[in-house]
């Protein structure tokens, strides 16, 4: 299953991102976020919306980059070519990481432009990625918290069955380092500076 992320201004194109959303779950994409755009709370200028499992604008933004990390690509709603100072950031952390942007119209922005793909519509999207076959990075701890902790559980419980099991301690210790690799792939944590 194809898997997106939606960006754009949550106060100028609420409605079109909410039917952007729609349309992709119609089409059999999963939006890994917004999943659920209703808007539910607000910080200063910043909007939570339902999906967002936590109110720290900060957590909510990493969750929202490692979504669009993950995703086959980026969804980006302007249909005023006007594009937020967040969706830019969003913009170019696609880039950055190599998931391509496609947009129904072009953004305003000369800069923003070299690195949008404009589309006719969702559909074209959603065809130009099903014939792709880069992979994405695993979903991770911030967009799925309780299948990540729940896999991470499950991983070192059979690195804790191996390291105190008496067996064949050379398939236990390739075991052993497949498991961590494991974990390390299943949490996909991002770098944090405090």
């Amino acid at each position: 299953m194809l898997r997106a992320a939606v960006s754009g201004s949550f106060h100028r194109h609420m409605e079109a991102i909410t039917a952007a959303v729609r349309e992709l779950a119609a089409l059999s994409v999963r939006v890994l976020s917004p999943a659920d755009p209703r808007i539910v709370a607000q910080q200063g200028q910043f909007l939570f919306v339902a999906s967002d499992r936590v109110t720290s604008v900060r957590l909510v933004q990493d969750r929202h980059l490692e979504s669009i990390r993950a995703a086959n690509f980026l969804w980006l709603v302007c249909p005023d070519g006007y594009v937020g100072q967040s969706a830019s950031m969003e913009v170019g952390y696609a880039a950055a990481v190599g998931v391509p942007i496609f947009a129904p119209h072009c953004p305003t922005d000369l800069t923003l432009r070299q690195y949008v793909q404009v589309v006719a519509d969702l559909k074209t999207a959603v065809r130009l990625n099903s014939v792709r076959t880069h992979r994405r990075r695993p979903e991770g701890i911030l967009i799925d918290p309780h299948a990540t902790v729940e896999k991470a559980h499950y991983v070192l419980d059979r690195i804790a069955t191996a390291l105190t099991r008496p067996g064949d301690s050379e398939i236990s210790a390739h075991r052993i380092y497949h498991d961590i690799a494991d974990i390390q792939r299943t949490l996909a944590l991002p770098a944090y500076v405090q």
